[in-house]
């Protein structure tokens, strides 16, 4: 197969299916790694693709798009990890802590199971059911309107439910994060519930995977300062710590 003809199948492979892995194209096109990152490249220089960690999204997924969570759980998982092992250590015996909705979160759920003596209250049912028999753990739902294929409670009652709420700290994810911006979401119905978040807890920590960085997103959470600290993998690019910082973001690479 020509390359051109190559480029044009990837480009529309893309935009039918959102997101298509570097894995998925070396083995519906036969080629290999190196050659599909090449073609990825070649689309992206020319705005038919946008380059993402493992592979590439269309274009047409912009500032509100969110993708899948079985695509969210996918990526940066070893990073993920890493996150997900530093937050529990911030968390001691007698918190109260508040559990964001996501994978991230989820993975610091799998690691407070050992905890003691600690209460997580939740939007995400993925999270409350990971840490149901966790015997030091006493765990909060909170309710409301299941956002349908992320797991997540949003909505009236959920709000209020927050409202009711104060803990010693809360884990949030992003989905960017830029130096002028702040942190930002793309999804509308999430923003009134992340507000709640922040201001029921003592301190906030904001976990995310470093391709959040430099990039933008529909709607604007807070500004950086409103973070206690951000918690993301050692990927990111070191030279952007002193332009986060001198906007009040502080940053612990793990």
């Amino acid at each position: 197969m020509l390359q051109e003809e190559r480029l044009r199948r990837i480009r529309e492979r893309v935009e039918e299916a959102s997101f298509c892995s570097l894995a998925e194209l070396c083995e519906a096109f036969g080629i290999s790694r190196a050659t599909a990152r090449r073609d990825l490249q070649a689309l992206a220089e020319a705005n038919r693709v946008r380059l993402l960690r493992g592979g590439a999204a269309s274009v047409a997924d912009g500032t509100s798009y969110d993708p899948p969570y079985k695509l969210k759980q996918s990526l940066h998982r070893e990073e993920k990890a890493r996150i997900a092992v530093e937050a529990a250590r911030l968390v001691h015996e007698g918190e109260t802590v508040l559990l964001d909705s996501g994978t991230t979160a989820l993975a610091i759920a799998e690691r407070l199971r050992s905890a003691r003596d600690v209460t997580v209250a939740t939007n995400d049912v993925r999270i409350a059911a990971a840490l149901s028999d966790a015997p030091g753990v006493a765990v909060t739902v909170i309710g409301g309107s299941l956002r349908k294929g992320y797991y997540a409670t949003l909505g009236y009652f959920a709000e209020l439910a927050l409202e009711q709420l104060r803990a010693d700290v809360a884990f949030l994810g992003v989905d960017a994060i830029d130096a002028e911006r702040g942190l930002m979401v793309s999804n509308a119905e999430e923003m009134p519930v992340k507000k709640r978040f922040l201001a029921a807890a003592k301190r906030t920590v904001i976990v995310c995977d470093h391709t959040k960085f430099e990039t933008a997103s529909f709607l604007r959470l807070c500004p950086l300062a409103e973070a206690d600290l951000i918690l993301t993998g050692r990927e990111l690019d070191e030279a952007l710590l002193p332009k986060y910082a001198e906007a009040g973001a502080r940053i612990r690479l793990v």
